[in-house]
């Protein structure tokens, strides 16, 4: 009988929804309001073999993005660009360099990866990812063009920037390297 009690207790233990919250300050720490006003970032994006090396700056008037090797390059809120040809995303360079994403409107959740914070903006859901209070991965789900596009996180240093973020969608993937940020 005990047997059969402690088994229907583990069942109903296992089957309650977990209560999970974000810490304040690791929310603060990941808000689009804590991203510096000003820096440049020596980056570079790989896929494959191929390296592009590349600078972006953030000043008063948005973002300068350089590369010697493509021309026409522009980084901001609609995404990269690259002659013309766009990567949708709904942030802009923080987001990817600094992991300064959240918002104060996102919808808290858990699953067996982490606390997930979630918010809609437009057609796109996204889904932020935290495992013991740090960022580890980004899901963003583009409804109008039905693709998932994945950031995995690497390793935040000590400045706040993350040296390495892996960018997957169902067809491709690249990673950005963050080499320096000088503020």
């Amino acid at each position: 009988m005990k047997v059969y009690l402690s088994m229907a207790l583990c069942f109903v233990l296992s089957c309650a929804p977990m209560v999970c919250k974000i810490d304040p300050i690791t929310a603060l720490s990941y808000s689009e309001d804590r991203a510096p006003e000003k820096y440049v970032s020596t980056l570079s994006i790989s896929y494959g073999a191929l390296r592009v090396p590349l600078r972006l700056e953030k000043n008063d008037s948005g973002y300068t993005i350089q590369s010697l090797k493509i021309s026409g390059l522009s980084f901001d809120k609609k995404g990269l660009c690259a002659n013309g040809v766009c990567f949708d995303l709904p942030f802009g360079p923080d987001g990817i360099i600094f992991g300064a994403l959240l918002t104060g409107e996102e919808k808290v959740s858990c699953s067996s990866e982490g606390t997930i914070l979630s918010r809609e903006v437009g057609s796109y859901l996204i889904k932020h990812y935290f495992k013991n209070g740090d960022l580890s991965k980004v899901e963003i789900l583009d409804r109008k063009k039905e693709r998932l596009i994945t950031l995995n996180y690497g390793i935040r240093t000590k400045e706040g920037y993350y040296k390495r973020v892996k960018v997957s969608t169902e067809d491709f993937s690249f990673t950005i390297n963050i080499e320096e940020v000088s503020f």
